[in-house]
């Protein structure tokens, strides 16, 4: 059978109810009888030793009057209809609605994932993951290219999850999978998404040659969705700006990434691909243009200008997600190079506080690195 739903917590609910509770004057009695639970459950609650269900966020959130703020942070992880968990009992019966069930499942891990962090996500989708790849064994030939596509989508999730967690190997091996998936399905945009993903791998990991050969390969087929080529343009041109090429190198794929970002602007995005927006562009150029500016202060102002205009641009379910968290130690950085120092040490805190609210070692690991590199306090 499909694994069951359950309930996702984010990791800032216990402070945030305990923030909520303090601010409106309550005690833990108080709000306990304006709740109907008991006291002691409220202070499990609070000391993160309990998790709440859905419906006592949701109490909790209207006797706090949080106006959904407290309930948005427990979230059911998404289900699969009912057709699913037919043709998982049922394995020589998956059809066209089996691929758009799974299909719509792993869009709302995406939108989870970008709310509440991957770490709270990670085991249910690779529990989902099993389901997939047993579907796909008994997958009769009319359908077996969806599905084969499908799982190729949802391997290049699981590593990207692993990514985001620091989890090397584990991000290698899932995007091996989703590598070989996606050739088969013959699926050119999961391909270069996949290679793209591979050479920011190859960034975390300082070797730029491999970053530079895997973004040019990834937007080598001109048939791959252009929001997708302006991503591989720019990730080349962070490379070759960190391995210290001419600045009128870099300068020029990111005038190709800007031309590529202007047309897809035209284009409908991938499923995979919905976060290519003007304030992502922005925040990718402006990256770029943050290590020209250590040098060049013209360069570093205009860095300072689009990472502002791109952290602006987030929408607010995205504004606590790692990938978030990184795009602001690159605004940090390009502030401290411009000798806002207060500022620099007021982006690295928030960056700072989504790294402890998702459990996320990685992006905790680059604020400290970025504290050292710039000799700055986290905390202003």
């Amino acid at each position: 059978m499909p694994p069951r739903a359950t309930t996702l917590v984010d990791p800032r609910f216990p402070a945030e109810l305990r923030r909520l509770r303090q601010a409106r004057g309550l005690s833990l009695r108080q709000l306990a009888a304006v709740v109907s639970h008991g006291k002691s459950l409220l202070h499990q609650l609070e000391a993160g030793q309990t998790k709440p269900t859905v419906d006592v966020a949701v109490r909790l959130d209207d006797a706090l009057q949080a106006n959904g703020a407290l309930a948005a942070l427990v979230v059911e992880t998404p289900r699969g209809d009912d057709r699913l968990a037919y043709v998982t009992a049922h394995r020589g019966r998956v059809d066209r609605a089996t691929v758009d069930a799974l299909a719509g499942l792993l869009a709302g891990y995406r939108r989870l994932e970008d709310a509440i962090g991957a770490a709270a996500i990670t085991q249910p989708v690779r529990d989902h993951f099993d389901t997939v790849t047993s579907l796909l064994r008994d997958a009769p030939d009319g359908v077996r290219h969806r599905m084969v596509d499908l799982a190729g989508q949802w391997a290049q999730f699981a590593g990207w999850l692993s990514l985001a967690q620091g989890q090397e190997r584990a991000a290698t091996a899932w995007n091996a999978r989703a590598l070989q998936w996606a050739e088969e399905a013959g699926n050119g945009d999961l391909v270069a998404t996949v290679l793209s993903f591979q050479g920011y791998q190859a960034e975390c990991r300082h070797e730029l040659p491999t970053m530079i050969r895997l973004s040019q390969e990834a937007r080598r087929d001109q048939s791959v969705n252009a929001a997708l080529r302006a991503y591989c343009a720019g990730q080349e041109a962070r490379g070759l700006a960190m391995a210290g090429a001419e600045a009128t190198a870099v300068t020029d794929r990111l005038s190709e990434a800007s031309d590529l970002s202007a047309q897809a602007a035209e284009e409908p995005l991938s499923p995979w691909g919905y976060w290519y927006t003007p304030s992502f562009f922005a925040i990718q150029q402006g990256s770029v243009l943050r290590h020209l500016g250590a040098t060049d202060s013209r360069a570093n102002d205009r860095a300072v200008e689009l990472l502002t205009a791109g952290v602006a641009g987030v929408n607010e379910e995205a504004g606590n997600a790692e990938w978030h968290g990184h795009n602001l130690i690159h605004l940090a950085v390009a502030q401290a190079q411009a000798g806002d120092t207060v500022a620099s040490r007021e982006t690295l805190a928030a960056a700072d506080s989504i790294a402890v609210a998702t459990a996320s070692h990685d992006l905790a690991r680059k604020v400290t690195e970025a504290v050292r590199l710039l000799r700055l306090s986290a905390t202003p």
